[in-house]
């Protein structure tokens, strides 16, 4: 079988190596279960309750099913379905201290649920898995934010070549490792069953949430935002739905692993910045769908699209290529800045509390100045070490001075 390993299958030996629990989290169809069946660490028994017959079974004797196989780990895939189960594996654990008892994968949050009323809090490590990053599926190792914090990059023999129309193919494709493999007509037909039998089932079953019409809006909406600041206010006024049932949608997406709230960039050693977090989606491929965006050439002819959804397609991409990167590392987070409206960076990324990397995404093949103007004017406000990136569909590695750099989009796996 051709299966590409994830990085996240470290994480989960690291976290079963020492705690009693683990919960896999992330968005339906980011290969969650793949993950599971190919990379268990240690000796373990699978059940879904996705089946029927197992669905059932925790339902009616939770006590029961979490008992199976206790010389195994008992790997639980879809824990959402019955999050009655938390409290008899916390039982469990609170009885055995052994590492590895049980694994859990989620397509929801379920601390998150209406209904749940139980945590594994101190009890378990959850790891979040995202949709297919470029140099996962290549099977490069996440190399690329260390080095950069470094200011090491590749050589021109070492990068391939990814122009702009490559960026677009790869942006339209997505992560989810299932739809990467297919032709764009199927890959449609995939993300439309993807909407319509899975997304809308999860509201409806998990969240409660059954205005479909609303929703189809609501998710093409979230395409349009990708990138952009979170304004629930405006979004809600665009729907015609009150702000606390868009609230409601919203968090039922972010929940669901579907769209992600990116904090603004703030420390106590600035007094610059704002507040507000962006909205963004966590696969470009099902963004690219929403938005009606079939294949490369769209974008390339048509210059409103590229004006409009070329460079929100491109950020968000890179935003799920830079994440997966950043959750391997416990004292690193992502973010954004803005200030006043005068100064963006659409990505900064803090290692260790202390250095700073900038970054600004480009669709185009070219720099020119006002690339640079943020960056350059965030290197003169630092207190700490900060690298300025501009990622860009070129071909070199460029040095513009005080630590400021573009590099094409295929470093991201050189």
């Amino acid at each position: 079988m051709d299966y590409a390993k994830r990085w996240a299958a470290g994480i989960l030996a690291q976290a079963l190596s020492f705690q009693r629990t683990a919960v896999i989290i992330g968005a339906r169809q980011c290969g969650k279960t793949t993950m599971v069946q190919n990379e268990m660490p240690v000796p373990s028994r699978y059940v879904t309750l996705d089946d029927a017959g197992s669905y059932q079974m925790a339902k009616e004797d939770p006590a029961f099913f979490v008992k199976m196989d206790r010389q195994k780990c008992l790997v639980i895939d879809e824990i959402q379905k019955a999050p009655e189960l938390i409290g008899q594996i916390k039982m469990q654990v609170d009885l055995d201290n052994r590492p590895a008892q049980y694994v859990m994968t989620g397509s929801s949050d379920y601390r998150k649920l209406p209904h749940s009323a139980d945590s594994l809090a101190g009890r378990s490590v959850f790891i979040r898995l995202r949709s297919m990053t470029e140099a996962e599926a290549m099977g490069k190792q996440p190399r690329f934010l260390e080095k950069t914090f470094e200011r090491e990059f590749p050589s021109l023999s070492e990068l391939d070549t990814c122009s702009k129309p490559d960026l677009f193919e790869l942006a339209i494709k997505g992560g989810f490792p299932q739809a990467r493999k297919l032709t764009a007509d199927i890959r449609w037909q995939y993300f439309q069953s993807y909407v319509q039998a899975q997304i809308r089932h999860d509201l409806a079953e998990d969240w409660n949430l059954w205005r479909f019409g609303a929703l189809d809006t609501l998710l093409q909406y979230m395409g349009a935002y990708s990138s952009k600041l979170l304004n629930i206010q405006e979004i809600g006024k665009r729907l015609a739905i009150s702000r606390q049932t868009t609230s409601n949608y919203i968090n039922a997406l972010e929940a669901m692993y579907l769209v992600d709230k990116l904090p603004a960039w703030l420390h106590i050693d600035y007094d610059i910045g704002s507040k507000v977090p962006k909205i963004l989606m966590t696969d470009s491929g099902l963004m690219a769908y929403l938005l009606n965006v079939k294949s490369p050439e769209y974008l390339i002819t048509n210059r409103e699209a590229s004006a409009n959804i070329g460079g929100k397609l491109a950020e968000t991409w890179i935003y799920n290529q830079l994440a997966a990167e950043v959750d391997l590392h416990p004292g690193w987070r992502i973010s954004h800045f803005r200030y006043r409206n005068r100064q963006e960076i659409d990505f900064m990324v803090e290692k260790d509390g202390r250095n700073l990397l900038g970054i600004e995404v480009k669709s185009a093949e070219s720099i020119n100045a006002d690339d640079l103007k943020s960056l350059r004017w965030f290197a003169n406000q630092s207190k700490h070490p900060f690298t300025g990136l501009v990622i860009y569909a070129g071909n070199q590695v460029l040095s513009f001075g005080g630590g400021i750099y573009a590099v094409p989009y295929a470093a991201l796996w050189a």
